[in-house]
C-alpha cells in the first residue's frame, strides 16, 4: 500500500516528534505554541531547537523508527534544519513503507508500539468515510502519535482536504477563520476550552474529536457555540482507530474493519488475516457492532489527552525522603487543562511549608513530563498549598 506524505507534512511529523523525544529522553518540554511554529526552515542546533549533537541524534533515531526505518537512515547533520530531514527522508518512505512505530504517553524512551502500515493505512480509508464532504480542516494536534497521524494527516489526505495547522491561532482568530463546511480536529481538553472561549463558529462547521472521552454536557455547550457535528474516535495507540460515534450519549460503532468474538477485538486485515486485539477500556456491548466505553483497564486518567497512571506517579513522590503518604486527584477547571493535585502526608519531622512544596515538585519536575506533574500540593494535616 503506497503512503503519500507532502514535503510540508513530513516536517510537521518531524518537528512533532523531535518535540516527543526531547520531552521523553530529555526532560524538555516545548510549548505548543513554539511547536507550531516550527518549519522547514528551522534549525535542529543554534538559532533553532538548540538541541545539543547528542539530542540531535537521538531524534533522528526516532524519526527514522517512527517511519520503520534504521536510525541510519537519517544521520544528524550540525547544520540541518527540519526541512533536510523532511527531503532525506522522501526517497526512503516512497521506495518503502512498511510499518510505523509509534510511542503511548506510557512507554519509555526506548519503547514502541509496531504497526503494519496497511493497517494504518485501513485505519485511515475508516476516518477518511467520516469526513466526507469537508471544505478543509483546522487540526489542533501534533500528527506523531497514531490517532493524530491518522486524523490529521492520512485522512484528509484521502479525502483531498486542506489541513490548517490551527495551533498558533487564538479562539477568536480561530473563530474569525472558520467557514462552512470546515472541520475541527481537537482532543476533548482543547474542546473544554474552546466551548468557554470561542466566540462561536459558522454554520455546518464539524468537530472531530480523539484521545479522551467526550461527555454530554460538552457536547452540550460546544452546539451552543454553533458547532454542526461533532465525531469522535475510539481508539489507542496499541489497537489502531476501532470504532466512531456521534456526539454522546450515542454508542459506539465498530469501523468495517472489525469485529467481535465472545468480546475480543478482532482486526479483518486487507491480506484477509485477523489479528486479535485487547481494547485499553472495558467494552459494554450493545450488540456485536456497537458499544459503550466502561472504565479503563489499567487505572489511566487523562491530562490534555494524554494518559497518565495516579498509582505510580504516587509510588514516585512516596519515594521522596520527606513523604510518607501520597494521594492524587484529578481537578476539572472551566476554561482551562485539568490538573492533578497531590494530597500529601510528610514524614513526622518534615515541615508543611513552601520550601517543602518546591522540594516536592523539583523531585517531580525532574522524574516526571509535564501531564504527570501535580499542579498543587495539600499536606494533610495543616498542610500549605503550593
Amino acid at each position: 500500500m503506497s503512503f503519500t506524505f507532502r514535503t510540508e507534512q513530513l516536517v510537521g511529523i518531524v518537528a512533532a516528534l523531535t518535540a516527543d523525544e526531547l520531552a521523553r529522553r530529555f526532560g524538555r518540554y516545548t510549548e505548543t505554541f513554539t511547536l507550531s511554529r516550527w518549519g522547514a526552515e528551522t534549525k535542529l542546533g543554534r538559532s533553532g531547537v538548540e538541541a545539543s549533537a547528542e539530542q540531535q541524534t537521538a531524534c533522528a533515531a526516532r524519526v527514522a523508527h517512527f517511519f520503520g526505518k534504521e536510525e541510519t537512515a537519517l544521520i544528524a547533520k550540525p547544520s540541518d534544519t527540519f526541512g533536510d530531514w523532511a527531503e532525506r527522508l522522501t526517497g526512503p518512505i516512497a521506495k518503502e513503507l512498511l510499518h510505523f512505530r509509534f510511542h503511548s504517553a506510557t512507554q519509555g524512551a526506548d519503547a514502541d508500539t509496531k504497526h503494519n502500515a496497511d493497517d494504518v493505512w485501513q485505519d485511515a480509508a475508516a476516518v477518511a468515510s467520516l469526513m466526507q464532504g469537508r471544505r478543509r480542516a483546522v487540526s489542533l494536534v501534533s500528527a506523531h502519535s497514531l490517532m493524530g497521524l491518522v486524523a490529521s494527516v492520512l485522512a484528509p489526505n484521502l479525502q483531498e482536504i486542506e489541513v490548517i495547522d490551527g495551533r498558533s491561532l487564538s479562539p477568536d482568530e480561530l473563530s474569525d477563520m472558520l467557514s462552512f463546511g470546515d472541520l475541527v480536529i481537537a482532543t476533548p481538553t482543547l474542546w473544554r476550552y474552546l466551548a468557554d472561549t470561542l466566540p462561536g463558529m459558522a454554520n455546518n462547521v464539524m468537530g472531530l474529536s480523539f484521545g479522551e472521552r467526550f461527555g454530554v454536557d460538552l457536547a452540550g455547550r460546544l452546539r451552543q457555540r454553533g458547532l454542526g457535528a461533532m465525531r469522535e474516535l475510539y481508539g489507542s495507540t496499541e489497537t489502531g482507530v476501532v470504532g466512531w460515534r456521534d456526539s454522546p450519549p450515542d454508542p459506539f460503532v465498530l469501523f468495517d474493519h472489525w469485529t467481535v468474538d465472545k468480546g475480543a477485538l478482532i482486526r479483518e486485515r486487507t491480506d484477509g488475516r485477523q489479528a486479535p486485539m485487547m481494547a485499553m477500556d472495558d467494552l459494554e456491548w450493545h450488540d456485536e457492532r456497537s458499544f459503550d466505553l466502561g472504565g479503563r483497564r489499567d487505572g489511566a486518567v487523562q491530562i490534555g489527552a494524554v494518559n497518565v497512571y495516579p498509582a505510580a506517579i504516587e509510588t514516585l513522590i512516596e519515594e521522596h525522603p520527606a513523604v510518607s503518604d501520597c494521594s492524587l486527584r484529578v481537578a476539572q477547571r472551566s476554561g482551562a487543562l485539568d490538573r492533578l493535585i497531590a494530597d500529601i502526608t510528610l514524614n513526622p519531622d518534615a515541615l508543611p511549608d513552601q520550601a517543602m512544596a518546591w522540594s516536592i515538585d523539583e523531585w517531580c519536575r525532574e522524574r516526571l513530563r509535564p501531564p504527570e506533574r501535580p499542579r498543587i500540593y495539600n499536606f494533610n494535616p495543616g498542610g500549605a498549598d503550593k
